[in-house]
């Protein structure tokens, strides 16, 4: 088993005028969480609608190989 760390990224998103978290980077689209209005959501957005501002670490997942 190796382990692997589990990236993420805290985004801005200018069409909700707030910051989110994703939970998963694809070429074109990141699944994001984020509040807004006191609301969850959890939605895929547009990389290019997105302003990453950090990379993150959370954790360590196990893999097995």
């Amino acid at each position: 088993m190796s382990k692997k760390s589990l990236h993420h990224y805290i985004v801005y998103i200018p069409d909700e005028k707030c910051y989110g978290v994703t939970s998963s980077v694809g070429a074109h689209l990141s699944l994001v969480k984020y509040s807004s209005d006191g609301i969850d959501n959890e939605v895929f957005i547009l990389n290019e609608d997105l302003i990453f501002i950090e990379d993150i670490t959370i954790g360590l997942e196990e893999e097995e190989i």
